[in-house]
């Protein structure tokens, strides 16, 4: 059996009030919790562990760095090109020591070099601990056989600390709604009030990108949305840099609400100051639309649904000013349609969004 020697020992790092920088040694892990990470750590051979000390620091670094380019999936990237290093570990040809290193090395980013650069407030910080449960419960036994590319792509940002749990929505910390886009959405739909909104809000700045993970759909609801905003708007006010939150999925495509009345609440931060942006559509996003609802594949076979992606993208400006809103009056709350039974039971349809904007 694989054997490690990494030990158990508190993450060196400062906390929210130095500068603003969350590590893990200040989310208050429980020590069950940080030895199941521990773990899955030390599921590695001598000469590995070795080879994980001499290269995973400046891999991380480099994995960090990446955060912020178009491809989601770069970090990801980063640390599969260490791990395929055939003189450093010469056994990731096996499949199954490709899974093994795969959950090694996501479980040693997150003890060791855990970092998020942004201010957050007490109610995001708050998640973490069954957040970092979850994941080492994950990585001890949902992970065994297969690391998919999905969801090793996003535990790689969340141990990182670069894409940041809400619930039902996560949210990358350094994302951008580029000008193209923009000139695209305008070109298409001949409306100038994507373009108009964007320069009113300084656009072309930092955003925050949020999107989904399967393994969180329970608090995909009304409910869960509307916490999910409420918290983003507080990580907002203490960043006063970032321009706002911006998704993009084929879901925040306005018919969507009439074919399919239980997603309608997705559309609600458009009553609220967010605007929509047309996007081009790849193939994956059709079938992630059409794939568990016999509805929206019915009328497209018909020819009388498309599914078409846009980006949503919610101002920090109206976007604290509905989370001031929300605190006294629950009437902007997000409302789903039927009961709240038929609402969660809904959110077991949903395929996934598209991950970065």
């Amino acid at each position: 059996m694989p054997s490690g020697v990494l030990q158990t020992v508190p993450a060196c790092s400062r906390g929210p009030a130095a500068g603003g920088i969350v590590g893990l040694g200040s989310l208050h892990i429980g020590a069950a919790d940080r030895a199941r990470l521990t773990a899955v750590a030390n599921e590695t051979f001598r000469d590995e562990d070795r080879e994980f000390h001499r290269l995973l620091p400046q891999t991380a670094a480099r994995a960090r760095a990446m955060a912020s380019h178009w491809a989601f999936g770069a970090p990801a990237d980063t640390v599969d090109q260490l791990l395929q290093l055939p003189h450093a570990f010469s056994r990731s040809s096996d499949p199954r020591d490709r899974t093994r290193l795969r959950r090694v090395a996501v479980a040693r980013l997150a003890l060791e070099f855990f970092q998020v650069d942004d201010r957050l407030p007490d109610t995001v910080n708050r998640l973490y601990p069954d957040f970092f449960a979850q994941l080492a419960k994950f990585l001890s036994t949902g992970s065994r056989d297969d690391y998919g590319d999905d969801y090793f792509v996003k535990d790689v940002r969340y141990a990182l600390g670069v894409t940041i749990p809400t619930g039902a929505l996560q949210f990358d910390l350094s994302a951008r709604v580029g000008p193209k886009v923009i000139w695209r959405d305008l070109r298409m739909t001949g409306s100038p009030n994507s373009s108009l909104r964007y320069a009113t809000s300084l656009g072309w700045r930092r955003w925050y990108g949020n999107h989904i993970d399967l393994r969180a759909m329970k608090e995909f609801t009304p409910e869960g949305w509307t916490a999910s905003f409420a918290r983003i708007a507080e990580v907002l006010k203490l960043n006063p840099a970032v321009r706002g939150v911006a998704g993009v999925s084929w879901f925040y495509d306005p018919q969507v609400a009439r074919i399919s009345p239980h997603l309608a609440y997705v559309q609600a931060p458009t009553s609220h100051g967010a605007f929509l942006v047309k996007m081009l559509t790849p193939p994956h996003d059709v079938a992630n639309a059409l794939i568990r609802s016999p509805t929206r594949k019915k009328l497209y076979v018909e020819g009388k649904y498309v599914p078409t992606c846009y980006l949503l993208a919610w101002p920090r400006g109206p976007l604290l000013a509905w989370a001031e809103r929300l605190t006294r009056d629950s009437r902007v709350a997000f409302a789903g349609s039927g009961s709240r039974a038929e609402s969660r039971a809904a959110t077991v349809r949903l395929a996934p969004a598209r991950t970065s904007a």
